[in-house]
């Protein structure tokens, strides 16, 4: 089988390569989310537009990509389709298989995850602990208790001024994981 997918040309290795990258990228994401935050990182980026960008599960990537591969080898191996409607196809069935992951992802696994709060909902307004001091336009740490324990944030002063340690604040507003706050009155 490796023999035709070599000798049919580059769009085989193409899928081939999606196949195995998207198996890899599954593995990887399940990997990381059962070991924890090894492979986490925050990207934020503070910037008001009308745009919001839907969430897409690394997962649903995952399957869209693997089903993308198998069906247009299985396509261009088993039903020796042109290019076009093999590349047509293998998109089709790979856009279903990962509509319906991202939808099992929605509706199936994320209500199950009662524990988790929404960070932004839930910190803007409460009164928090400085616990590493915040400089003039610097980054300083927040914490405070909430239902699932203590929580730590990252805070930057909302007039640019210096906040000591052991100050209670106000969270006004989020920034990704960074709170911007204000001396509480």
């Amino acid at each position: 089988m490796f023999e035709e997918i070599l000798a049919s040309g580059t769009l085989n290795l193409v899928y081939l390569g999606m196949l195995v990258l998207s198996f890899f990228f599954a593995l990887l994401t399940l990997i990381g989310s059962e070991i924890g935050d090894i492979f986490d990182f925050d990207v934020d980026v503070d910037a008001d537009g009308g745009l919001d960008f839907i969430s897409v599960s690394p997962f649903a990537l995952a399957m869209f990509g693997a089903t993308f591969g198998l069906a247009g080898l299985i396509t261009r191996i088993w039903f020796e389709m042109d290019a076009l409607p093999s590349i047509l196809w293998a998109v089709g069935v790979g856009a279903v298989a990962g509509i319906a992951a991202q939808a099992f992802f929605l509706y199936v696994l994320s209500p199950s995850t009662s524990s988790h709060y929404r960070l932004e909902s839930s910190v803007i307004g409460r009164e928090a602990e400085v616990i590493t001091s915040i400089p003039a336009h610097g980054l300083g740490e927040i914490a405070f208790n909430n239902v699932s324990g203590r929580v730590k944030l990252g805070a930057r002063s909302a007039q640019g001024e210096p906040i000591p340690y052991g100050s209670i604040v106000t969270v006004n507003r989020m920034v990704g994981r960074v709170a911007i706050v204000q001396p509480s009155e």
